[in-house]
């Protein structure tokens, strides 16, 4: 009996390794040529100016073709990157006062430092004041914020970021009503591309508000908008705020390459594209075959100058 059973294990194993080799099927590596039709070159580059249609000419048989064309988001050096050092977080929103004529009502802060998100720590927390970096509006007239740089809130890429709208309303006199709309947080990229952080698109989820003290008159978030809506001369004191969820500014998403062909479909004669800001960019084309296991690469790159 011992000895069947280690004939059948010794058999099972044979089995297993032969299995394993037959789905393993190598692949050739890929035979394409890729050349540049419409080109001016200039050494090693190649020349075009803003709105020309670079065309790349592509012959030959391939599984597969993606291209970074080198711009913002599809730049083949960050293909890997999931966060970024020197970036600068920068906020802007839009901003509408409306009744009343209560001042300095409304305050704009920031803080890397928040350990839990209730209303004790938010009141006791380490805010920065940015309200002076900010226009706020002086009237119903809708009034743009200006970029507000907050680079000096970040001390390293792990840090946090929350931004905070605190509303003061004082009784004897109509409590002025406040609404934030087009709230934007980017972070300005070292290659001075931005990266989008967070918008109100999420509303509920991204925002909590806090009622502190006085009336009942407390924030509103939408999808739209943050709106806090102050009381009558007769209503209590009112402080409230509404803080973001934390953002990790110096994250970010790595770029990404734009498919050309899939294994299956037809080979692809050309690719047109169109630079849109002038600068220096490098087109990487990723050429491979693969299966299950195998996958052979072949890499082809293009320096591009656009010129205004």
């Amino acid at each position: 009996m011992k000895s069947k059973y280690i004939y059948l294990t010794y058999f099972t194993v044979l089995l297993s390794l032969a299995a394993c080799k037959k789905s393993t099927i190598g692949v050739q590596s890929p035979q394409v040529n890729i050349t540049l039709k419409n080109a001016t070159a200039v050494q090693d580059t190649f020349v075009y100016k803003i709105g020309d249609t670079v065309r790349f000419m592509i012959s030959g048989d391939a599984g597969n073709i993606t291209v970074y064309t080198g711009d913002a988001g599809h730049n083949y050096n960050y293909r890997n990157r999931s966060t970024v050092t020197g970036g600068i977080p920068e906020l802007s929103f839009t901003s509408t006062e409306q009744y009343g004529t209560q001042i300095n009502t409304l305050q704009v802060l920031a803080t890397n430092s928040l350990a839990v998100l209730d209303s004790a720590h938010i009141v006791n927390a380490t805010w920065t004041d940015i309200t002076s970096r900010a226009v706020l509006a002086p009237s119903t007239t809708a009034t743009n914020s200006g970029t507000i740089q907050l680079g000096d809130l970040i001390k390293n890429p792990n840090d946090s970021l929350l931004i905070a709208f605190k509303y003061t309303g004082a009784t004897g006199s109509t409590q002025r009503t406040w609404t934030i709309t087009n709230y934007i947080v980017n972070t300005l990229l070292p290659d001075n591309t931005l990266s989008s952080i967070s918008t109100t698109a999420t509303a509920s989820a991204y925002w909590t508000k806090f009622h502190i003290a006085g009336s009942s008159a407390n924030w509103a978030p939408t999808t739209s908008q943050l709106q806090v809506v102050g009381g009558a001369a007769t209503a209590p004191n009112n402080v409230c705020w509404i803080v973001s969820q934390p953002l990790y500014v110096s994250q970010i998403s790595p770029d990404v390459a734009v498919p050309i062909k899939n294994i299956g479909s037809p080979n692809v004669p050309e690719y047109d594209y169109i630079y849109t800001a002038a600068g220096k960019y490098t087109a990487t084309f990723v050429v491979f075959n693969n299966s299950a296991g195998d996958q052979k690469t072949v890499i082809k790159q293009f320096n591009i100058k656009v010129t205004q």
